[in-house]
């Protein structure tokens, strides 16, 4: 039947769009022992599970993007986009891939000491950069129930 999805424009009379503005809080948690402890439980085939070096670099990690005030800022807007887009399912092109992170975090380990910053590139020249930044990401936690709407207004059609 027409006119049923949202996407079919059959029975619009006009568009308009609506620019929101909000402010959300970002709790950054460290990386300890306690809040990593999951990550090194033996598995089902009786492995140890990760070593805590592996929780302390990327601890490092996140305290050198904390120290790096572009990075972060870049960063914090990425993951709330991307945080929003999945709440209200509305990304352009579901599960595409992303790749800002690899930038990102190529500019904050290069700061390091030269031990962790290869073990960064190496991730990244291997494809498992995400396994070994994870608990960095998951050190951000956006406050949705919270988040409080500064702005809203009716967007002209030739602005953008």
């Amino acid at each position: 039947m027409a006119g049923t999805n949202p996407k079919d424009n059959s029975y619009n009379v006009a568009a308009k769009r609506c620019r929101i503005s909000m402010d959300v809080t970002i709790r950054v948690s460290e990386i300890t022992p306690e809040s990593v402890s999951s990550y090194f439980t033996p598995d089902e085939a009786g492995e140890e599970g990760l070593t805590w070096e592996w929780a302390e670099r990327q601890n490092r990690l996140l305290q050198m993007l904390l120290q790096d005030k572009e990075a972060l800022d870049q960063f914090l807007v990425n993951i709330t986009r991307e945080e929003l887009e999945m709440l209200t399912q509305s990304e352009d092109e579901p599960n595409a891939p992303t790749n800002w992170e690899d930038g990102l975090f190529e500019r904050v380990y290069s700061k390091m000491n030269s031990e962790d910053a290869l073990f960064f590139q190496e991730a990244k020249k291997d494809g498992i950069r995400y396994e070994n930044t994870q608990l960095v990401e998951k050190a951000f936690v956006i406050d949705w129930k919270k988040a409080k709407v500064e702005g809203r207004r009716v967007i002209k059609q030739d602005e953008d």
